[in-house]
Order: C-alpha cells, then sequence, then structure tokens
C-alpha cells in the first residue's frame, strides 16, 4: 500500500538511508507541530505580494469542503488575496456551497468573486466527463482568470481545482516566495502520482520517466525543474516574459495542457515543483463515466490514508457539512479497542469511522503495564504450562496477558448482548481502499452462500504456505491456515461462545495463537491438546480488508506489548518482538476491558 506522506520521518524505510535531508525534514515536521492552530488573520501585511487564486469548479459538493478549508487554513495575508470562483454544469450542490461560503467569508479576503454560469456543454451525460471540449473549456476560463489578474494588477495567479487539497499553512507563502515563475507544490496521490509531469517532450506531451522518483519519494528536498505543473500552480505576473503565456487553443488537436507546454517551450519557461514540506495531496482523477459515488470513494481512501500519518484534511468553517446518519456495516455492533494512554491513535480512529460512516463502541483498556504476577494470581490467570514463545522463547508478556484479557471481555460481552454478529477492531489499522463496498461483498457471499461461521478475519499475517482455497462459490471469501494479528475480525454469537468455553484464562497463549487453535489449524500439537473442542469455523476475506499501521522495522513502529514485563515484575529491557509481528498486533496485546463509551 502507498505511503503518501513522505515528509514526516516515520515515512522512511530504512534507518540507514537517512541523511542530512532526514533531519531536516524532521526539524521542517517538529517546527510545525510547535506552532500549533494557525490563524490566518493574525498576518496581515500591506507589502506582501498581491495573489489572485483562481477556482474552476463543477459537481465539487462532496470534496468542496476540503478544497475551501485547505485554503482558509493558509498563514498568507487574506486582505492581500482575492479568491476567483467560476462554476457550471453542476448535477448537484455544488453552486448553492460556494454561494454559502462567499457570504459566510464576507470581509475576510481583499474579495470573493463568484460566478455561477449558464451550463454551456448541457449535452454532458456523466457528472464527471472530461472530454477535449469540456477540457478546453477550463482552460478558456483558466486564461480569464489570468487576465482578470492583470487587469487587476495582481502579482501571482494561483489555480486551484476541485481534486487538490492544501494541508500545510504555509503552501501560498512557500510559492511566492520561492523566486520562481511557474511552480507548484508536490501534491502525491495514493497512486503515487501528482500535480506534475517529471518530463515532456518539445510537442508539449507527456514522456514516462523515473527520473523524479527521488523527488516523488521525498528522498530529496527542496525545488526542482520538471516538465509541467498541473492543477495546483501559481504564475508570476511580473514577468514580462509570460504577458501573452495561454493555457488554452482554439486547435481541436491540442491535447490537454498541450497548449500551455508549448507556450513554456517558446519563451523557454521552466516548471518547478516544491517538495519542501507536505504540502497537501490529489486525488486519483475520476474517469469519464464516474458517479459521484465513486468521488465519495475516492476522497474517502485518500483520507483514509492521509489519517495514517497525520491530522484530517482540513475542512471549511464557512459550510456546514452535511454527514451521513453511522451505521455499523450490517453487524449488531462493533467494538474498538484503544488503550487509554493512546488518545492519538483514539483520534486517528475516531476520524477514520467518521470518514466511514461507522457507529462504533470504544473498549477503554487496561493497561498491560498495570498487571504483575500478584494481581494475575489473585484474578486465577495463568498461562499455559507448555507455552513459550517459539521464536525468542521466553513466557508471555503483561501485554499479552492484557490483551487477550480486552478480547476476552468483548466475547463476553458479546454473549451477555445478545448480539448476533459483531466485527472487533484494534486501534492501530489502515483501511482498505473502498472497505464499505467490500464489507458489502463480503456479506452477499455469506448470504448467498447461507455459510454458516464463527469468525472471518478481515485482517491477518498468514504464516504458513499452506493452500487457502476459496470457499466455494464465493470470491471473496477462503479457508484460513495458520495466522497471526487480531487487527480486525468478524465473529458471531457461536464464535463468542466457543472462545469462551475454551476456558483460556488458565491456560492462556497470545490471542493470536489462541484463534488458530480453536480452529484447529495450529502447528503446535502440544498446546493444541490443551483444548478439546477446537471446532470454530473460522474464513478470511480475501483480500484483506484491513492492514497494519505499520510493520515490524518501519519508523514509527512501537510496541507497546513486547516491551511490558514478562512473567514477574519489572521490564525485559533484552525482550524482543516475537516474529513475524506487526505494531498492529504488538500494541493489541497490551489491552484489557475496563469500560464502554459510545463514539
Amino acid at each position: 500500500m502507498l505511503l503518501i506522506d513522505k515528509e514526516v520521518p516515520q515515512m522512511i524505510k530504512s534507518h540507514n538511508e537517512r541523511g542530512t535531508w532526514y533531519w531536516y525534514v524532521l526539524l521542517l515536521e517538529v517546527s510545525l507541530n510547535i506552532c500549533g492552530e494557525y490563524s490566518p488573520t493574525s498576518t496581515i501585511a500591506s507589502d506582501r505580494p498581491k495573489v489572485f487564486v483562481a477556482l474552476v469548479v463543477r459537481n465539487a459538493e462532496h470534496v468542496l469542503p476540503y478544497v475551501l478549508g485547505g485554503l482558509e487554513r493558509q498563514n498568507y495575508p487574506q486582505n492581500r488575496m482575492t479568491i476567483w470562483i467560476r462554476t457550471d454544469c453542476n448535477m448537484d450542490q455544488t453552486s448553492e456551497l460556494l454561494k454559502k461560503w462567499q457570504q459566510g467569508t464576507n470581509g475576510v479576503y481583499a474579495a470573493v468573486d463568484l460566478e455561477v454560469l449558464p451550463c454551456s456543454l448541457p449535452h454532458e451525460k456523466y457528472p464527471f466527463a472530461m472530454d477535449d471540449t469540456r477540457a478546453r473549456h477550463v482552460e478558456m476560463l483558466r486564461d480569464t482568470a489570468m487576465a482578470t489578474s492583470r487587469q487587476l494588477a495582481y502579482d501571482f495567479v494561483m489555480f486551484l481545482d476541485s481534486s487538490s487539497f492544501l494541508v500545510d499553512p504555509s503552501s501560498i507563502t512557500d510559492l511566492v516566495d520561492s523566486g520562481r515563475d511557474i511552480i507548484g507544490p508536490f501534491l502525491p496521490s495514493l497512486n503515487k502520482h501528482g500535480n506534475f509531469w517529471c518530463n515532456t517532450s518539445t510537442e508539449g506531451r507527456y514522456i514516462r520517466s523515473e527520473d523524479c522518483t527521488e523527488i516523488f519519494e521525498f528522498q530529496k528536498l527542496g525545488i526542482f525543474d520538471v516538465g509541467l505543473v498541473h492543477g495546483v500552480l501559481m504564475i508570476n505576473l511580473k514577468n514580462p516574459d509570460l504577458l501573452d503565456l495561454r493555457f488554452g487553443s482554439e486547435k481541436s488537436d491540442m491535447r490537454q495542457y498541450q497548449q500551455f507546454l508549448l507556450n513554456m517551450i517558446r519563451r523557454n519557461v521552466t516548471a518547478n515543483i516544491i517538495n519542501k514540506r507536505q504540502y497537501g495531496y490529489s486525488m486519483i482523477p475520476l474517469v469519464n463515466g464516474s458517479t459521484f459515488l465513486d468521488q465519495t470513494d475516492g476522497f474517502r481512501n485518500l483520507q483514509l490514508e492521509v489519517l495514517v500519518y497525520r491530522e484530517a484534511i482540513p475542512q471549511t468553517k464557512y459550510i456546514t457539512v452535511e454527514e451521513e446518519d453511522p451505521d455499523t456495516l450490517g453487524f449488531d455492533h462493533i467494538y474498538f479497542i484503544n488503550l487509554d494512554r493512546r488518545p492519538d491513535r483514539k483520534k486517528r480512529m475516531q476520524n477514520s469511522f467518521q470518514a466511514l460512516n461507522m457507529e462504533v463502541e470504544r473498549i477503554s483498556a487496561v493497561d498491560g503495564e498495570k498487571l504483575n504476577h500478584d494481581l494475575l494470581d489473585t484474578m486465577g490467570i495463568s498461562m499455559l504450562p507448555s507455552y513459550e514463545d517459539p521464536h525468542k522463547k521466553r513466557p508471555l508478556t503483561m501485554g499479552e496477558y492484557g490483551c487477550f484479557l480486552s478480547h476476552y471481555a468483548v466475547w463476553r460481552n458479546v454473549v451477555e448482548k445478545g448480539y448476533r454478529q459483531v466485527l472487533v477492531l484494534e486501534d492501530d489499522i489502515r483501511f482498505d481502499y473502498n472497505v464499505r463496498h467490500r464489507m458489502t461483498q463480503v456479506w452477499e457471499d455469506i448470504d448467498r452462500l447461507n455459510l454458516e461461521w464463527d469468525l472471518i478475519y478481515l485482517g491477518r499475517k498468514r504464516l504458513m504456505d499452506d493452500e487457502e482455497p476459496y470457499v466455494k462459490g464465493s470470491q471473496h471469501l477462503v479457508h484460513v491456515s495458520y495466522s497471526y494479528w487480531t487487527l480486525c475480525y468478524m465473529l458471531s454469537s457461536t464464535g463468542a461462545q466457543k472462545l469462551l468455553a475454551g476456558n483460556p484464562l488458565t491456560k492462556m497463549v497470545p490471542v493470536d495463537e489462541y484463534l488458530p487453535i480453536m480452529f484447529d489449524r495450529h502447528p503446535n500439537e502440544e498446546w493444541k491438546g490443551s483444548f478439546e473442542n477446537r471446532d470454530l469455523r473460522a474464513f478470511s476475506a480475501y483480500p484483506l480488508l484491513v492492514y497494519p499501521t505499520h510493520y515490524t522495522g518501519e519508523f514509527g513502529y512501537i510496541s507497546d506489548t513486547e516491551n511490558i514485563a514478562e512473567w514477574g515484575d519489572g521490564l525485559d529491557d533484552g525482550a524482543e518482538e516475537r516474529e513475524p509481528i506487526s505494531d498492529s498486533e504488538a500494541n493489541g496485546r497490551d489491552l484489557a476491558l475496563s469500560t464502554h463509551d459510545e463514539l
């Protein structure tokens, strides 16, 4: 899965690869965190260059609040900015939202110039059609914006679009201060690319190239010459060589961006991209025939990936965003296990649940650091005598006890409440793309096949090379082999009853060893012999719907569980992780149920 936020240090894959640029990025990130909340209106200056911000937008109801939110978050003096917006041919509430935003920002910027144009392309069948006719129409509007900005004697014109989202408050400031004539902030997308072309031909065409990999990966930071910047870019209006620069062309054989590129080439002007910070993100472009649901899913996928590494994409404060009523994805209930000392994970998961319109109950966990030998004895909890970590040759850690207790309490709660089917989540997970739609597909297979099931993994680590055939007649479910991790799993009432009936508290093993024991796919025969009824009906979604946020060895990987004391008192400083193990599986192991609160 693509890791899109390469500015922050946790994105770096290898400690040995870190050089001067790494520590520079770390300093940038720390400085941004120290700044805290930004107040754009606090930076009022009359001597800063004037910036004309142009936005051409259509059918953007679902994403517009975030496009405008990123603009509002900028720390550039707002009295030096005019916002010019043109919209037409909307099949949603885009026009109405823009009018509300214009009213809300009255007096905030130097001016907000909004015009809802008559639809000049009424033949469009789909909300996101982008044929040559539409592309030329957008280029014409951009040329109109550039001409208007020149007439008003502005210093810079900056173009935004409805598929790009600024998150760094210094985006406009850095572009103005860059000293470049045509420059854009690097805005990566989920397919690794973003808003620039690395190389172009003399005919104004895109050339596929790997030359800019280090820019894409944030391995080099700075300002770089590139073939083209598009989507979000700034142009210096004071350069006389750019007086007649245009986007559009009346020639019907010109492709999108081609006229702009040819104009640059004739004037010997270079485009630049800046990646000194994580300025924002861009959506994967919607293709012809895409629907509003495709737009919503595309933005949701981007939003969920962003949340793995940083704060949510900011929303406008001048438009009330109407949210759908949350649901439980077809389950009777959804549980989310989270340590009280991990409020950062709680906040990130709450934001993820909000993005997915999920109604979830948080389980406040008892910290494994608070468990000890005497307390476990008092509770009647003991380790399976024959258990020894298969890799590190050690007994259970206190974190592993705590994790088991939290999952055990969820199973017990399922039975007590009479739930038929629930979803159990840990707090260090990332959702795969289109997870709501894919969850629907899993349910459809279960219902169509009348599948009798007790437990279905939605996120796991497969450990054996054993064949895992598809469930007959299913395209989304497989028979499961020996697996680790309890990131996310579906559990039925009969499954919960079977897990409780195994009486695991007096012969405890890590919870992700216990599950494969109970569905009789564990390779350790001695451990299995301690549990008589191993008839849990287990399956797995394929492909998986949930993955860990970090893997062992990645920067940002933290194992709360493996660093918590083993059986006895105090920490074992020499203890290492069970392998293979993930951050999610490890952190989950020091959880134990204490209270419930609704999110």
